[in-house]
């Protein structure tokens, strides 16, 4: 059972504040400082540990609450983060992301570090080493790609991700004593980047909206459904999920044990403290508003950091470790055995109840099978049978099918499917009518996107006039590709988009990997002949795909998707175990899609450039006409109207300009969205260094605005 904690202190910061935009940080490079973004588009940094009150610049000191200084950005605030950015300065340096700027500003030093425009919008942020460098960079995640930026704000790093980039952590992922880079984005993925490399993807059924670093190689994951679990590579170790959804993680040892919880601020203002391992509640508390953040600071000056937790009122509640809460030793080891194993009990006492019912019907029912069929006695030899198959060719459902029955003249009263992404709240029951109930039932599924699925059934068995019924419980996994089925007929005509790759590996291996990913009625066998041809069509939108594997290598995906052609090219190298694959591509929808967007984008360009000349000029104009305006106010006030109307027509056409502009920004990144989305689904095509060089060329191209050679990168691979 959970316990209530209480906190150490509270303060109020008498300011509203945004969620999710809230860190910490030693600006002064001892006291911790807890700063956040208000809704009035401000930075609010609270010092109680300030010695100077007497800062002038930027920073604006409240006079009602000497602790609290605010920094006016006027642009609205989509990141916040703080820490150590400077090489020789152990001073924290505060990151504040807008739509179209990254700052870098020293808050001890009151000065600009960096202030760099980003043309991909800011939507994420953190620090630390990566790569080669031994110094600190800053990673920043934007609309479809992450960007990384040195104490100069140079850029040394970029990578297209394909869709809006929610949350960004770096971490040692592979225990290989270096930082990866964990990026999640709004198309369901977390991507691990070793370098330009991605080394592991995780999908989720919706959209990844944090990430936290956890000791011990693991991270923590929230999901905008509500979800919040915890992966040690790539096994989920759990997941919870709840109607209220998480705005902030951290870890930090509320027990005192020496091992970390996750501390986790919920929409709804709870603050629950979970084990790492279990994802068990231990401790909780509750907030009046909705939580804005949670982060670990030694804000008591005690020599021992506490936990923070801030409302969206401004609110600030500190917790610690406790003697209440500590116990000692090993011993959370020992009550967490011992609860298990009276959870055991409990189940196995349940269960021996209902033998014992089962029993007592046998031994002094009257008339024996009516009995048995009122309270749910069912022959011991009875069994639950699962066929799982997609539909024929002709069939107009077009969808994975689920064939339930029992062994014997028992019914099935219904029937409850769990699977993630599946479902409308990921559960599904199937349960007939009375008059229809029967010992067989065929259930129908649309597996929406191409990725392994475990499903897991519970079956309800008895009779028609049972009061009581069995549960079967039976889990199976869909493989990736559930939803194509082979073609009987094919069209003649070959198909002009696919990806070609050499695969040095016998047909019979090949043959083993698609009975594995492929939901087939009967396995497919490597024939005697030097070539493999298999023709399937796709339940979602009744797309061809074909894909021929010759002996001699060469192996061939014919698909008008890319984004199908890389899912085969990264599954069959993930199989095979390949590290470093290259590979021709022709996708001329794609190709053409791709031809347009560069194109509008150079325009996109140079009208923005035009529109900052304009800018430039009316507000030329603007200064004139406000000296005269003053200068006959002075001298000649019946000019002075003259000259204050010309001012409102300029304001108007400034006003229609800036939306102007606005459009174009907006056109500019969803054209630049479609672009990185190409290139992360070309990169795809490719594993290893392979697909990395190949994002780096495509960089490079889209600086020098070269068309041709971004087309023959994606084409070949190469420059």
């Amino acid at each position: 059972m959970d316990k209530l904690i209480r906190p150490v202190f509270t303060l109020e910061l008498n300011y509203k504040l945004v969620p999710g935009l809230v860190t910490i940080g030693k600006y002064d490079g001892t006291h911790p400082c807890l700063t956040a973004a208000t809704t009035a588009d401000k930075i609010l940094i609270h010092s109680p540990h300030r010695k100077n009150p007497n800062i002038v610049g930027r920073i604006v000191w409240s006079e009602s609450n000497r602790e609290i200084a605010t920094l006016n950005i006027n642009q609205s605030i989509s990141a916040l983060a703080a820490g150590v950015l400077l090489p020789d300065d152990d001073k924290d340096i505060l990151i504040i992301g807008t739509e179209t700027h990254i700052l870098a500003y020293h808050v001890h030093d009151n000065k600009d570090v960096f202030y760099t425009e980003c043309p991909d919008g800011v939507k994420a942020i953190t620090m630390g080493t990566f790569k080669d460098s031994k110094n600190q960079i800053l990673m920043v995640g934007g609309n479809s790609s992450v960007h990384g930026y040195d104490h100069q704000g140079n850029e040394i790093f970029w990578t297209a991700v394909g869709d809006v980039v929610t949350s960004l952590i770096l971490m040692d992922y592979n225990k290989d004593g270096s930082n990866e880079l964990i990026v999640s984005s709004e198309d369901f993925n977390i991507r691990v980047f070793k370098g330009d490399q991605i080394i592991a993807e995780h999908v989720e059924t919706e959209v990844v909206t944090g990430l936290a670093v956890l000791p011990e190689n693991r991270f923590a994951y929230s999901v905008s459904n509500g979800t919040v679990g915890v992966y040690e590579q790539d096994v989920r170790l759990w997941r919870v999920k709840s109607k209220h959804f998480s705005i902030s993680m951290q870890n930090y040892d509320l027990l005192g044990q020496g091992s970390t919880q996750l501390i986790t601020g919920w929409s709804n203002g709870k603050i629950d403290c979970r084990s790492i391992k279990t994802g068990e509640v231990l401790f909780k508390d509750t907030m009046s508003t909705g939580i804005s953040g949670v982060v670990e600071g030694d804000y008591r000056s005690i020599g021992k950091t506490d936990i923070i937790c801030a409302s969206c009122e401004g609110e600030v509640r500190g917790y610690t470790t406790t003697k209440s809460l500590s116990t000692p030793p090993g011993s959370g080891l020992e009550q967490e055995t011992v609860r298990e194993l009276l959870a055991r009990k409990q189940a196995l006492l349940l269960e021996l109840k209902h033998y014992d019912n089962n029993t007592k019907y046998n031994e002094n029912a009257i008339n024996q099978m009516e009995s048995y069929e009122n309270n749910g006695v069912i022959p011991a030899n009875t069994r639950l049978q699962i066929g799982i198959a997609t539909s024929e060719e002709d069939s107009k459902s077009n969808q994975v099918e689920i064939y339930v029955s029992t062994n014997n003249t028992t019914v099935i009263k219904a029937v409850v499917i769990f699977a993630e992404g599946i479902f409308k709240g990921e559960t599904h029951v199937v349960h007939p009518p009375n008059s229809k109930l029967s010992s067989d039932l065929l259930i129908p599924l649309s597996i929406p996107r191409d990725a392994p699925v475990d499903i897991h059934i519970k079956a309800l068995v008895g009779y028609t006039n049972s009061v009581q019924f069995h549960v079967f419980e039976i889990t199976r996994q869909l493989p990736r590709f559930s939803m194509y089925s082979l073609l009987r007929k094919t069209t003649s005509k070959q198909l002009d988009s696919f990806v070609e790759i050499k695969i040095n590996e016998r047909l019979q291996r090949i043959c083993m990997w698609i009975n594995q990913n492929f939901l087939l009625a009967n396995d497919i066998e490597a024939e005697n002949g030097p070539t493999l041809k298999v023709h399937l069509k796709c339940l979602r939108d009744k797309s061809e795909l074909t894909m021929s594997f010759d002996v001699s290598g060469k192996t061939v995906f014919y698909t008008e998707k890319m984004s199908l052609a890389a899912d085969l090219v990264q599954s069959v190298a993930t199989f095979l175990k390949i590290e470093n694959l290259q590979s021709k591509a022709s996708f001329p929808k794609e190709e053409e899609n791709l031809t347009i967007c560069m194109e509008k984008l150079g325009e996109i360009q140079d009208a923005r450039l035009r529109l900052g000349t304009d800018v430039a000029d009316r507000l030329g104009q603007i200064r004139a006409y406000v000296i005269r305006a003053e200068d006959s106010r002075l001298n000649d006030l019946q000019e002075m109207p003259k000259y204050y109307n010309e001012l409102n027509k300029l304001n108007k056409e400034l006003i229609s300009s800036y939306n102007i502009r606005l459009h174009n920004y907006n056109e500019g990144l969803e054209t630049m969205k479609t672009i990185n989305s190409i290139i992360q689904k070309a990169s795809r095509l490719r594993v290893g260094p392979n697909s990395a060089n190949m994002i780096n060329y495509c960089r490079q191209a889209i600086k020098n605005n070269n068309i041709e050679g971004l087309l023959k990168i994606i084409r070949t691979g190469e420059m």
